[in-house]
């Protein structure tokens, strides 16, 4: 049977009480309800389809003021991407970096669509839970969705979008036009973490057999404030209270057997992962995982009822998005500084040209001698065609940069609150890199 965790937010309980407290846009009991997921309405039995997922986004929209459904593009199919922000009394229309804010990123690989799932009943349980504390939250800080990163994958259930991008590989070059929507989004506001949902299986049991898995920014160029955190809330938040709520959790990527570490994966340092991209814009990247593989321990059902399977895949990730709120409730004012701190800081290396450039390792691997650069450039002179290919994805990071009117060349200097990406991007050393500009190191010269 599906356990109903005491941490998670009881969608039934919030609506009830919504109703009887008149919050966001007194819906008419009996007329007017809040609405549920196609995948709530059938118990797990079927996922929500793309239509169902628009018509439940209108709905909700439309009863409760707390929320905003804004269009920030399309997919190659004509599919709208919707980023959904949620505040109380209402959510802000502008950007501003005075609120902590939280982004979930929801079901980047289409047929992973437990995230998806709960993203959307997360955010409907926002838009009208009358919890003191979630109220209070929404009033001070921002909460903000993408609930379905890859609607054309989530359609055709495959990993990647329609063009067969991996868009949780595409976070730095921004080919895809989901990638630069995301991309667009944490430009404009900067959210302190960014809880990435996705599901992972089937698996081997005996080496890898947590209901979730977590990791963390592992990229050498990410701030150190920043991964501290990031890594502090995966193991000392998402872990034991996971797992207080019922939930097996361990490290992504970390396969054990009777106990003991016998295999490490999945912990590279890619910058064009979303933990990773995340990290080097100074957010608290998270990825989540939830198990997709029936397990007996949960109870017969499992091994008898598909849907029950789905129910828990689901549940679990409400469980950690929670663990995330609660989390950015007690520690969002100090993230907010450390994250400021990093942005600062940033600026500070890149004009005096300091601060190791790495372009391979991991926190959890030394990088080669080769892959250090230190001292790093104080900035890249872009070329005309070099711009033409690498220009728009500049805009869509938040880089700045100048062009020369007349030659239609570049210049992207390092001093610059997001600095660490610009050497992965343009230099040819970089492993994602998108094209080999030229690193400039007299910067008396490259500022005349």
């Amino acid at each position: 049977m599906i356990r109903r965790p005491a941490l998670a937010i009881s969608a039934l309980a919030l609506v009830a009480s919504a109703l009887a407290s008149g919050a966001g846009a007194s819906p008419v009991p009996g007329r007017d309800q809040p609405p549920q997921t196609a995948f709530e309405e059938s118990n797990g039995e079927s996922w929500t389809s793309h239509k169902q997922e628009l018509e439940f986004l209108a709905a909700v929209d439309r009863m409760s003021k707390r929320v905003e459904v804004d269009v920030i593009g399309e997919t190659q199919r004509g599919r709208p991407l919707h980023l959904v922000r949620l505040g109380y009394p209402r959510p802000d229309r502008l950007a501003s970096s005075a609120e902590p804010t939280t982004l979930f990123v929801c079901s980047q690989h289409g047929n992973e669509p437990a995230g998806r799932e709960a993203c959307l009943k997360l955010l409907r349980d926002l838009a009208f839970t009358n919890d003191g504390g979630l109220v209070d939250q929404l009033r001070k800080q921002r909460i903000l969705f993408v609930p379905s990163a890859n609607p054309d994958g989530s359609a055709a259930n495959t990993r990647e979008n329609s063009k067969g991008i991996d868009i949780n590989r595409d976070h730095l070059n921004l080919v895809s036009p989901e990638a630069y929507a995301v991309s667009t989004v944490v430009a404009e506001w900067e959210p302190e973490m960014v809880l990435d949902l996705h599901e992972y299986g089937p698996s081997l049991p005996p080496v890898y057999d947590d209901e979730l898995l977590y990791l963390w920014p592992r990229n050498l160029n990410v701030d150190d404030q920043v991964h501290d955190l990031a890594k502090a809330f995966a193991e000392e938040h998402v872990e034991p209270k996971a797992e207080e709520a019922g939930y097996r959790a361990d490290e992504y990527g970390q396969y054990e057997l009777a106990d003991q570490d016998i295999h490490q994966s999945a912990g590279d340092g890619d910058e064009g992962i979303a933990r990773n991209a995340m990290g080097l814009r100074h957010s608290l990247g998270i990825l989540i995982e939830s198990a997709v593989t029936e397990d007996p321990r949960n109870g017969p059902q499992e091994l008898t009822s598909e849907a029950e399977v789905n129910l828990r895949r689901v549940d679990s990730h409400m469980v950690v998005s929670n663990i995330a709120l609660d989390f950015m409730r007690q520690r969002g004012g100090d993230i907010d500084i450390a994250t400021a701190a990093a942005r600062e800081l940033a600026v500070r290396e890149g004009r005096n040209q300091a601060g190791a450039v790495y372009f391979g390792g991991a926190d959890n691997q030394e990088p080669a001698e080769e892959d250090v650069l230190e001292p790093p450039p104080c900035g890249y002179a872009v070329g005309k065609d070099q711009m033409k290919t690498v220009g728009d994805t500049l805009v869509g990071l938040g880089l700045k940069f100048d062009v020369d009117p007349k030659t239609g060349a570049g210049w992207v200097p390092m001093a610059q609150p997001l600095k660490t990406l610009i050497p992965l991007l343009l230099d040819e050393r970089g492993t994602r890199h998108s094209v080999a500009a030229g690193p400039i190191s007299n910067c008396a010269v490259a500022s005349r």
